[in-house]
């Protein structure tokens, strides 16, 4: 291929990238995107763990992650576009800095980006993300917001704690009897997810909690091999801390799943609420158990 026509090809592909940053930065008209995706163009997650198949998932995976966000800033640099006849390769760093539920997000990597072209366009066949680093920064305000209110009643203020708690600590064992501890996102947060609050509301259990994650992560072989967790919330601020323990449940139930499902999630599940690896666990505790300010404590499930 002639270096005429090759920088040609860089050009039209650089036009492109243009065009998905700036309907990003936009967060919205996304259908405008279409003519440059392939029909069978594939997502990657970062990790390879999940994969968006089709034009359609991947237009609706930009569209409700982006939807939510506000970007301050979506910047690219060094910059490589490498073409074999009908394919190329583009891979630039992405710095940017954007906001979602009330933190700002500092985000640095590489964007890898397939192009193939047919009779005479350039379409996205393949993309994933190699993230570098990440920083968080919360409300100014957020924290007093979000402690747990600490009283006599310790029951009332585990269930205050579970409510104003962000991320809680899931633990599993696997084969060779070792924990394994993730950090999950807590569903009980009730400023993060406003419509689950009913869910939790009226069950004969007050502990019951149900978390959302990754039907193909590790951790659900290890909970079908053996149920037993634990969950464990804490304010460290404030000297509290929670740990619920018992048999998990992977939940089948479809209407339940779509009952929790979240806009803004297919950024963790890119098939959406009928896909395959978007998964829901239920805890009914047994044990209820912690420390609060000066001392132990041990409540009794309710029935």
């Amino acid at each position: 291929m002639k270096d005429a026509t090759i920088e040609r090809t860089r050009d039209e592909i650089r036009q492109i990238v243009r065009t998905i940053s700036r309907t990003c930065l936009e967060g919205k008209a996304f259908e405008r995107l279409r003519p440059y995706f392939h029909d069978e163009a594939v997502m990657v997650s970062p990790g390879m763990g999940t994969h968006a198949r089709g034009r359609d998932v991947c237009l609706k995976t930009y569209e409700d992650a982006c939807s939510q966000m506000r970007f301050h800033k979506l910047d690219g640099s060094d910059e490589h576009i490498d073409v074999y006849g009908r394919m190329a390769v583009a891979c630039y760093k992405y710095d940017c800095i954007w906001e979602f539920q009330g933190r700002t997000f500092e985000d640095t990597g590489h964007e890898i980006l397939v192009f193939v072209r047919d009779d005479k366009d350039w379409q996205v066949a393949w993309r994933t993300l190699i993230p570098g680093s990440r920083q968080v920064k919360k409300c100014p305000t957020e924290k007093e917001r979000a402690g747990v209110q600490v009283s006599n009643d310790i029951r009332q203020t585990c269930l205050d704690l579970m409510t104003n708690t962000f991320i809680c600590q899931l633990t599993t064992i696997d084969a060779a009897g070792f924990p394994h501890t993730s950090a999950m996102n807590n569903l009980r947060y009730a400023r993060e997810y406003p419509s689950l609050v009913g869910l939790f509301e009226g069950q004969d259990n007050d502990f019951v909690l149900y978390l959302s994650t990754n039907m193909q992560s590790p951790k659900i072989e290890r909970m079908r091999t053996n149920p037993k967790v634990s969950v464990y919330f804490g304010d460290s601020d404030r000297f509290v801390g929670l740990m619920l323990g018992g048999e998990i449940e992977i939940i089948m139930d479809r209407s339940l799943k779509n009952r929790i499902w979240q806009k803004g999630w297919r950024m963790y599940y890119p098939n959406g609420s009928e896909g395959p690896e978007y998964g829901v666990i239920k805890l009914v505790p047994k044990v209820i158990k912690g420390w609060c300010q000066t001392g132990p404590f041990v409540l009794t499930p309710k029935e």
